[in-house]
């Protein structure tokens, strides 16, 4: 197969489909840069390896992932904003070559492999790409997937296409779409580019681009889908607040990918703006996996096949899946309960911890905690406290002046006494991975500065 009938590029060449800021780029530019960046790929001996795809936003990606089939090479999607796993990306993929934006070059990789910049080169178009098998890999996303720890996982054809039609059709084929969702990761690569280009429309690939620029365009009626992570959400509605004009209700539809999207966020959103969220869960190596556009339980997508285990363990089956965890049934790191037509999120199975001889579910006790009367976010911790295994809660507040014992005192009336967190540390805002998620490694490395 052509691996670029994933996008149908070659279709109405001077029809427009890359934003970035002010400029707008055709099909045809993409695939003139493309070009280039293959020949690039032949001339340094990188073809037929893989080839690592470390840009930052703008045409370079799309122009990069395109030159890499065209050059019969398989693109390894490298998050930009984490530059530190590209030595280790280099080692397990075996790449030959890596395309970055320049500036962003080390000693070390240059010494290692050939690197491209994307930024100018044009070369006259190829009339094909490197022909690949059905099931073989068209791309890789090097990403901590569910786990924490980088993993290198395939996706084919099937994998993307899949998904591409289910969410097509559930979100109404949008064409004019921003993404404030890495699109290195398996739903922004979806939603933010696949989605819009494969339609005929236009994706925003604008470098650095803001909540706030997000909002104006979606108020000013010229996007019809935004995609973000549930931090993002929070500064939106921040924003709204302070008198940002809001989208028209009818006018485009918003996703939240990459955590659980709380209900009290969803519901002051759609206060503000009359404008609902679809929420979206599963992980890089299972894809898509269900979704919901209200308070209600998760819904499985049509295309997933499921099965909970004793003790609440989720396992999926389906074309969605990557072909690394295809054998059977793979199980995702979260513990649900089944619910008519669907689950409902009991929150990580790596946050249940035994303390005291009792198991003790951590994600239940930050749901308390996140009800607090003036407590924004909370994320709860199992941590050393005097040399014993404690329950830590740490706080963003939401303005109003809240204190360790009243957080206490009410988590203390809706839980047992071995459930009440033995510490509270206050945070002005939680260090965040690309992906939106909090990131427990810095905030447990933050407190642990902070009591130095």
């Amino acid at each position: 197969m052509d691996p670029l009938s994933l996008l149908d590029l070659r279709k109405n060449l001077h029809s427009p489909v890359i934003l970035t800021g002010e400029a707008t780029y055709t099909r045809e530019d993409v695939l003139s840069r493309a070009s280039f960046i293959a020949g690039q790929i032949r001339e340094g001996g990188g073809s037929g390896a893989p080839v690592i795809v470390n840009l930052d936003a703008g045409v370079g990606f799309a122009a990069g992932l395109v030159g890499c089939w065209l050059a019969g090479s398989v693109p390894v999607l490298l998050d930009p904003l984490v530059r530190h796993e590209l030595d280790r990306a280099v080692d397990e993929t075996g790449a030959r070559a890596v395309i970055r934006s320049p500036g962003h070059q080390s000693m070390e990789i240059v010494k290692k492999v050939q690197v491209i910049t994307p930024e100018h080169g044009t070369a006259p178009l190829e009339d094909d790409s490197t022909q690949i098998e059905d099931d073989a890999p068209l791309l890789y996303l090097f990403t901590s997937g569910s786990t924490g720890a980088p993993a290198l996982v395939p996706k084919t054809f099937e994998n993307l296409n899949v998904e591409y039609e289910f969410l097509s059709s559930l979100l109404h084929s949008p064409h004019r779409v921003a993404t404030l969702v890495p699109w290195c990761h398996i739903f922004g690569f979806i939603l933010s580019f696949l989605l819009p280009i494969r339609k005929g429309g236009v994706c925003d690939l604008t470098a650095g681009i803001s909540p706030r620029i997000v909002l104006e365009r979606a108020a000013a009626g010229s996007l019809d889908l935004v995609v973000a992570v549930p931090a993002i959400y929070r500064v939106m509605i921040r924003l709204l607040e302070n008198g940002q004009p809001a989208p028209s209700r009818m006018g485009c539809r918003f996703v939240s990918s990459g955590a659980n999207l709380p209900g009290r966020l969803r519901s002051r959103f759609e206060d503000l703006t009359g404008c609902s969220i679809v929420d979206l869960y599963g992980s890089t190596e299972a894809g898509g996996v269900a979704y919901k556009e209200d308070d209600g339980p998760w819904l499985y997508q049509p295309h997933v096949e499921s099965r909970i285990l004793d003790g609440g363990h989720l396992e999926v089956r389906s074309p969605a899946v990557s072909v690394v965890s295809r054998e059977d049934f793979y199980r995702l790191g979260d513990l649900v309960r089944p619910v008519s037509g669907g689950f409902v999120l009991d929150g990580r199975a790596d946050d249940v911890v035994k303390i005291g001889g009792r198991r003790i579910s951590l994600n239940e006790i930050q749901r308390e905690v996140e009800s607090c009367p003036g407590v924004e976010r909370a994320v709860v911790l199992a941590r050393p406290v005097r040399g014993e295994l404690r329950i830590a809660a740490c706080v963003e507040s939401s303005g109003a002046s809240v204190t360790e014992q009243e957080i206490k005192t009410f988590v203390r009336g809706r839980m047992a006494d071995h459930k009440v967190p033995s510490v509270v540390y206050e945070l002005e805002r939680f260090p965040t991975t690309a992906a939106g998620k909090v990131d427990r490694r810095e905030l447990n490395r933050l407190i642990d500065e902070g009591e130095q």
